[in-house]
Parts: C-alpha cells; sequence; structure tokens
C-alpha cells in the first residue's frame, strides 16, 4: 500500500475485521483455559478471576467507571507569581 493523502503506513485505527479476528482469538482462549462452552461463561470466569487480585479489582474499576483525572497541584508557595517568571523588563515589579 503506498502513501495516500501524507497517511503513513501502520497509522491509525485497526481495521474492524482485524479487531474482531482478535477478539475471536482471545475468546477461544479464555473458553479452552476456563472449560467453558459459550463466549459468556469464558468471559464471566475471567472476570471473576480478574477480580480476585486488588490490581485486577482496579483495573475493572477504571474501565467500568473511567480512570480518575490526574491533578498538578502548581502553587507560587506565596510568592509573587511576577517575581517567579522574568518577563525582561530588568525591573522588578516591587522596585
Amino acid at each position: 500500500m503506498a502513501f495516500e493523502k501524507g497517511n503513513k503506513l501502520g497509522k491509525g485505527r485497526p481495521k474492524k475485521a482485524d479487531e474482531e479476528k482478535v477478539n475471536i482469538i482471545f475468546l477461544n482462549a479464555l473458553k479452552q483455559l476456563y472449560k467453558k462452552d459459550t463466549d459468556d461463561e469464558a468471559k464471566t470466569s475471567f472476570v471473576i478471576e480478574l477480580a480476585g487480585s486488588q490490581r485486577g479489582q482496579l483495573f475493572i474499576a477504571e474501565h467500568l467507571f473511567g480512570k480518575p483525572k490526574e491533578k498538578i497541584d502548581v502553587t507560587t508557595n506565596g510568592d509573587n507569581l511576577q517575581t517567579i517568571i522574568n518577563l525582561g523588563s530588568g525591573v522588578k515589579p516591587t522596585d
């Protein structure tokens, strides 16, 4: 496949057929691992085992409820913001 309209090879979202193929492979592996007959039984067994560890519980919670937003506390520790940032004037704002 050649470059088209600035797009590069291997970039972007995978094709739907590729995603479905990977899902089928994983579902078959889960069915064999847990010795289950249906996809839903295999998925349920996987989630139950995953929920048995603290990291698994965290993974499930992040996917069900969304990962909490990370906040960065940026403070000036009481200093005047203008004295921290060099504005290039060569004169302190307090002068």
